[in-house]
């Protein structure tokens, strides 16, 4: 019996949507983590991002928790950080050293731009260790924040004790 091409894709679209309905995990979201792993993968990649593009960068914020919906539907934990940097760099070259290296993270990031006059632009990702994170590139300003995949934990409690 010969296979022409369109067989062998239906064959596989098939064995695709079969695979799907065996209750089986197929899809390549991120493991679940506990919310002090998900804290410091935040803390990472907002971290190796900055220092992928240089510069002297501040904490703004984070890692600070906050709820969130996890998938089940109850309530969970995720963690942010906020980075600034002051004026220079240039914004199109950082922007795809940014790009360049999310993808190798396995975040898909797409451009971003604001509206106005004077736009700011930058990326914004999902994927990888993060649920987002995003770079707002401007040559008055960079700003990247990322957040992390919601956790099972109570994030008022842990507000309470200080995170």
């Amino acid at each position: 019996m010969t296979r022409t091409p369109a067989a062998i894709t239906i064959a596989a679209a098939a064995v695709v949507l079969l695979a799907g309905c065996t209750g089986e995990h197929t899809t390549a979201e991120p493991p679940t983590m506990t919310s002090a792993q998900a804290k410091q993968a935040v803390v990472d990649i907002v971290d190796r991002s900055y220092a992928e593009i240089g510069g002297d960068w501040t904490i703004r914020s984070g890692p600070a928790v906050q709820s969130c919906e996890l998938s089940s539907g109850g309530s969970g934990a995720a963690f942010t950080s906020i980075v600034d940097r002051a004026t220079g760099g240039e914004p199109s070259s950082d922007i795809k050293k940014l790009q360049h290296f999310w993808s190798g993270e396995g975040i898909k990031a797409g451009p971003y731009k604001n509206g106005g006059s004077n736009p700011v632009h930058g990326l914004s990702g999902v994927g990888g260790p993060t649920t987002s994170i995003d770079l707002y590139a401007d040559p008055t300003g960079y700003t990247i924040e990322g957040f992390s995949v919601c956790t099972v934990g109570d994030a008022a409690e842990m507000q309470g004790n200080g995170e």
